[in-house]
């Protein structure tokens, strides 16, 4: 799965193979049971009806947001670990290897004309407009937590961050970047281009979006992902890169692992 996820950078269409053998170990390894094929093949479907079809967006959404909330049957993501207690001070931490939501994730960027980074050059020039906004980011949401009462400054190292990273980045931030940023935002900004305040609405939507989604967490979890969200769509709009708001993302992900409780204040 990660390869898959790293193979969308290489041209080729290489991430459809490393896709297709995912899904075929998957099977064979029983993390895939049954139907999860089919809602592999209709989200698929359904992105590319959306390329041919823009009211299909309904579709991509519907299907995009089932397979995030782990809400479709055949899926067995993989436990990593459960009730983990990171540091003294931490509320327990459960994480898991979710299937459903990265397949989702590689679709909307393979499938919906999501345009990424392939030289040097563009990663630098991206690089360069989205540092700004990231490092603000950053400082302001975990002020803003720790004004909450969210999380306390507590810096800490565990071998752990290896593989929380590894999930986080090419998973999560990945996936969730895909559907907020490169769908959401883009594809608002595309609609309201030419109209006042286009740019700023779609930022918005985005970022309120991205924070109803963590309503699990809380009214203040909502708060801070919107703020952060909305730090993730800046960043984006600036760079025009998808890859700066994953970058975005995981940066405020890690600093909040290693220098914060995690996930919160147990």
């Amino acid at each position: 799965m990660l390869l898959a996820v790293l193979s969308l950078w290489i041209p080729r269409r290489l991430w459809a193979v490393a896709l297709l053998t995912t899904v075929a170990l998957g099977y064979w390894s029983h993390v895939l049971q049954g139907a999860a094929a089919i809602w592999i093949g209709l989200s698929g479907a359904g992105v590319w009806l959306y390329r041919q079809f823009k009211p299909a967006a309904l579709v991509v959404v519907v299907g995009t947001v089932l397979l995030g909330m782990h809400a479709l049957p055949g899926f067995d993501n993989p436990l990593i670990a459960k009730d983990l207690v990171i540091a003294p001070g931490d509320a327990p931490y459960t994480l898991y290897f979710n299937f459903d939501k990265t397949i989702a994730g590689i679709l909307l960027i393979a499938l919906a004309g999501v345009p990424l980074l392939r030289s040097g050059t563009g990663w630098r020039q991206a690089a360069r407009l989205a540092a700004p906004v990231i490092v603000l980011n950053v400082i302001a949401a975990m002020l803003l937590s720790t004004a909450f009462g969210y999380v306390s400054f507590q810096p800490k190292w565990t071998s752990f961050f290896w593989s929380w990273a590894a999930v986080n980045l090419l998973l999560t931030c990945v996936s969730e970047e895909a559907f907020f940023r490169g769908f959401i935002q883009r594809e608002l900004d595309s609609a309201l281009s030419g109209r006042r305040w286009g740019s700023a609405i779609a930022i918005g939507c985005s970022a309120v979006l991205f924070g109803a989604a963590h309503f699990a967490g809380g009214w203040r979890y909502v708060l801070l992902a919107t703020i952060a969200g909305a730090g993730y769509a800046i960043a984006y709009r600036r760079s025009r890169s998808i890859e700066m708001a994953i970058l975005a993302h995981f940066l405020l992900n890690a600093t909040h692992f290693l220098f914060f409780t995690y996930p919160a204040i147990g």
